[in-house]
């Protein structure tokens, strides 16, 4: 059973739920989970809550191998948090970890690139370092890489997604990367990550293309013997677009969007902000910790934040 939302550690009767959940289920054959963890206490806390007396796998998001990527990003997570949760999970019996990341994120390098495999390697060592030494042949630690998909409403809706091919090239230069053999990559066809793209991106014109895909025989496409490529690019091109242009090509600033007579209520200035500090590598605070950082949508929306309690 999961406990699934959009940040679902934030709830503030999470770790109580989880706590009664378990002593409800136990004997049952049932195991409570949550989505990937915070990098930080509260989120350790929550897996702690979640796993009760099984210790499967234990999953964080990480996004970037480095410190300069995950600026760009606004992850506001380092390589310190993610060695301590190392630490204490496989000390507390954990003996798997999957890591979650991006490629082609804005302004990756190859040394980015490469700095996913390096990061997965140190946490391997973190983590046979926090059990007992015959306990080490068991412990492993999966990276799980997807492909950056550029969405609308947020500050990198301007940024084009980096062509399959070179996606290619990435993922197998991480792959060529990494040494020891308890660290596993997985990493999806770079050509569905286009198609999620393309949705992303081509506002109304998405509707046509994905009834004539479906009438070209697309489905269960999420399966990767059922993904059927061909009949997305023969559907975008019947409506006059190379499916390919749209997902990798860059916008600029002032250009009129597809999706812009649309709004969660954010302005364009703050995205257009947010778009130059993310290339500046600055950070910015979360406003349900910090001051407000003036998205708009609080006025816009006549709404506030209203914390519950404290972490």
């Amino acid at each position: 059973m999961s406990l699934t939302s959009l940040s679902t550690t934030d709830h503030s009767q999470c770790a109580e739920m989880l706590r009664r959940l378990n002593a409800r289920l136990d004997g049952t054959g049932t195991r409570v989970s949550i989505p990937s963890q915070r990098l930080d206490s509260f989120g350790f806390e929550m897996a702690v809550e979640a796993a009760g007396e099984k210790r499967g796998g234990i999953t964080f998001a990480v996004e970037a191998g480095s410190q300069r990527l995950r600026d760009v990003i606004n992850k506001n997570v380092t390589e310190q948090d993610l060695l301590a949760a190392t630490h204490n999970a496989f000390s507390l019996g954990w003996r798997r970890m999957k890591l979650y990341f991006m490629i082609g994120l804005p302004t990756e390098t190859d040394e980015d690139v490469v700095a996913i495999g390096e990061l997965a390697e140190r946490v391997l060592s973190c983590a046979r370092e926090a059990v007992d030494p015959k306990q080490r042949g068991n412990v492993s630690v999966t990276c799980s890489v997807g492909t950056f998909v550029p969405k609308s409403h947020t500050p990198f809706q301007w940024q084009g997604q980096v062509p399959a091919d070179e996606i290619r090239r990435r993922q197998q230069l991480l792959v060529a990367s990494v040494r020891s053999k308890a660290v596993r990559v997985t990493y999806p066809d770079p050509r569905s990550s286009a198609i999620d793209s393309f949705l992303s991106r081509a506002g109304r014109a998405a509707y046509e293309v994905v009834e004539g895909a479906w009438r070209r025989g697309a489905r269960f496409d999420a399966w990767s013997d059922c993904f059927a490529y061909e009949a997305w690019l023969d559907a975008a091109r019947a409506q006059g677009f190379e499916l390919e242009e749209v997902v990798c090509t860059d916008y600029d600033l002032d250009a009129r969007l597809p999706w812009d007579h649309t709004s969660p209520g954010e302005t364009k200035g703050f995205l257009q902000r947010e778009w130059r500090r993310a290339l500046a590598a600055q950070t910015t605070a979360d406003c349900t910790r910090a001051s407000c950082q003036g998205c708009g949508v609080c006025p816009g929306l006549h709404t506030h934040n209203v914390i519950v309690g404290e972490r």
